[in-house]
């Protein structure tokens, strides 16, 4: 989907956050707005192709993954109107739908993370009371695994090549062309998912640094100029010759994920797919294993980048946020959840996508874990699937008046990150979000070791040698359970 543009927000700053879009195929921050296509009807609200329908009042019952943590499902729906922009929309959406079609949305709340094990018992049962569940990609794909999924390709009012389903990542968690679960504009809990790299404004300038937006802008962000920033802007600021994180200045601090967020980064994938859709490992290639080696070569041996996952200093960050919001941090590799959680920073913020790998690689791109992310699907036990299929297509259409607006505004307001470039790398983070299935699935725990590896700075070639027959493996048994 065509979201806003560079060129758009320039102009209209201002209106930029009535006037956003949705969350599917990618479109460049410079592009001109005059050669956006927007999916819009000459009422100026966006509308799915549905036919009239009173549905009488009937319930259409949801089951969420809410559990009162970070990542639950309180994107679906909300109980009354509190002046909260997120709570507001969520509220408006769900009063067009009901006053439109005649129809009363009901919640049941999982009170768990993982909902595995209670969406597989009622299944089984034969329990047809929930006519959708909303969980994590994680364990869509567990349920999907045990054939218990509809495929959401076959059901009716779905039409998955509008605006406002997320056609990158929904292609990407396709297998053998079944779709059994999908996100868009239905949700904002994948827009918070996605790892990208906060950086402080204040630093270009500070060291004579070329700006990292106009970088991005030029098709020049990439990952020699990433090391190349990091190399220039580290620095012992206590005098006792050693660089440690509580005291100095440091080019990056991050998670152990910055290995697979920089390869992903690099157009590359822990697994892809043949032209059937069918997955195959893609981290075996001479390129993949030439990028791996190159970030592992620069990440463990560099001073200038903390890799750690310690979060001792705040019930909200890991520590690695911590010292970026003290200044003392060029770049921090994050989820964009955070971009809503610093406005007690003492620094300027600015967002980026993760750098290519070079100036000869067309797109950005950005990982985002299953863990996070939360997908519709409709379970096998779902009888007259073409109500749930008309209610979700209207429900994400209608997503776009309000709930994307509000998640651009919310995201945008904080004072740090409030100007036009943000406006533009915003449009190109959630333009870039991909998945890939052995995330989802955790075969062969092919990620972890891949990780361990680049931060560790292991021979990666051996690595994925030792590695690759479990990877296989493990990908030929999903590829039985979905195909078969």
């Amino acid at each position: 989907m065509k979201k806003l543009c560079f060129a758009l927000a320039l102009l209209m700053i201002a209106a930029v956050f009535a006037a956003c879009g949705g969350k599917g195929d990618t479109t460049s921050a410079t592009t001109p707005a005059a050669d956006i296509t927007i999916a819009e009807t000459t009422t100026g609200r966006y509308e799915a192709d549905l036919p009239e329908r009173d549905f009488g009042g009937e319930s259409i019952v949801l089951y969420a993954r809410i559990y009162n943590g970070v990542w639950d499902a309180c994107d679906v729906l909300v109980e009354e109107i509190d002046g909260e922009l997120i709570n507001d929309a969520l509220y408006e959406r769900e009063d067009f739908i009901e006053n439109t079609y005649n129809v009363k949305l009901e919640l049941v709340k999982s009170g768990v993370d993982n909902v595995t094990t209670n969406v597989k018992t009622f299944i089984a049962a034969g329990d047809g009371s929930y006519d959708a569940v909303i969980c994590s990609a994680y364990n869509s794909g567990a349920i999907a695994l045990e054939g218990m999924l509809c495929d959401l390709n076959g059901v009716e009012y779905i039409d998955f090549s509008q605006p406002w389903w997320s056609q990158r990542t929904n292609e990407s968690l396709s297998i053998g062309r079944k779709q059994y679960y999908a996100t868009g504009d239905i949700f904002i809990i994948d827009n918070k998912a996605i790892r990208m790299f906060f950086f402080n404004k204040d630093m270009p300038e500070q060291f004579g640094l070329e700006s990292p937006y106009q970088l991005v802008f030029d098709d020049k962000w990439t990952f020699e100029k990433y090391i190349e920033f990091n190399e220039a802007v580290s620095g012992d600021l206590n005098g006792d010759n050693q660089l440690k994180r509580e005291d100095d200045r440091y080019g990056t601090m991050a998670q152990p994920s910055l290995g697979i967020v920089l390869y992903i980064g690099a157009g590359q994938q822990m697994t892809s797919k043949d032209g059937d859709d069918i997955p195959l490992a893609a981290c075996n290639s001479d390129l993949a294993i030439s990028i791996m080696t190159g970030i592992s070569e620069s990440i463990a041996g560099l001073d200038a980048i903390s890799i750690d996952g310690i979060a001792t200093k705040s019930s909200v960050y890991p520590d690695n946020m911590v010292y970026f919001m003290e200044g003392r941090v060029f770049f921090a590799p994050e989820v964009l959840l955070h971009i809503e959680s610093m406005r007690g920073a003492e620094i300027d913020i600015g967002i980026l996508p993760p750098p290519k790998y070079n100036e000869s690689q067309e797109d950005y791109y950005c990982y985002t874990d299953g863990y996070c992310v939360n997908l519709v699907s409709i379970p096998v036990t779902n009888t007259e699937t073409d109500k749930i299929g008309f209610i979700v297509e209207a429900m994400s259409a209608e997503s776009m008046n309000n709930l994307t607006p509000a998640y651009y505004e919310v995201a945008l307001t904080n004072k740090y990150v409030r100007d036009a470039e943000s406006v533009a790398m915003l449009d190109l983070i959630l333009d870039a979000s991909v998945m890939d299935n052995a995330n989802v699935f955790s075969w062969g725990s092919i990620e972890a070791t891949l990780n361990s590896a680049m931060s560790g700075g292991k021979p990666i070639a051996s690595v994925v040698e030792a590695n690759i027959e479990a990877l296989e493996a493990a990908i030929a048994k999903t590829v039985d359970a979905f195909v078969s």
